[in-house]
């Protein structure tokens, strides 16, 4: 009866072991769970900091092109004044006058 007793002793250590190495493992789980969760919020909030700085620099770019635009419209206006003015000083230029010619001022 005292090898029963020995394999009773024997299966109950062996359960033992059994059950923690099955709490180490639970436990090993858990803790990558909460990392895991921890990583998923730390990337939720990169993402939400993302999307801010994109609209940001979108809004930014918005301006941007709006203001090149302009610039644009700009040099066009004043590139067509001296087209202009040139021409108004050619007509009142004489004849065969050079640029620069200092014969016309006193």
């Amino acid at each position: 009866m005292q090898e029963d007793g020995n394999i009773a002793g024997l299966r109950t250590s062996q359960a033992l072991a059994r059950l923690e190495a099955a709490l180490v493992r639970l436990e090993a789980a858990a803790a990558l769970k909460t990392d895991a969760a921890g990583t998923v919020n730390a990337l939720r909030d990169d993402n939400v900091r993302l999307e801010r700085d994109r609209a940001q620099l979108a809004a930014k770019l918005d301006d941007a092109e709006a203001r090149a635009e302009r610039l644009r419209l700009a040099n066009q206006d004043v590139a067509g004044r001296l087209v202009k003015i040139m021409e108004r000083v050619r007509r009142l230029s004489p004849p065969g006058a050079a640029p620069g010619d200092e014969e016309g001022r006193s």
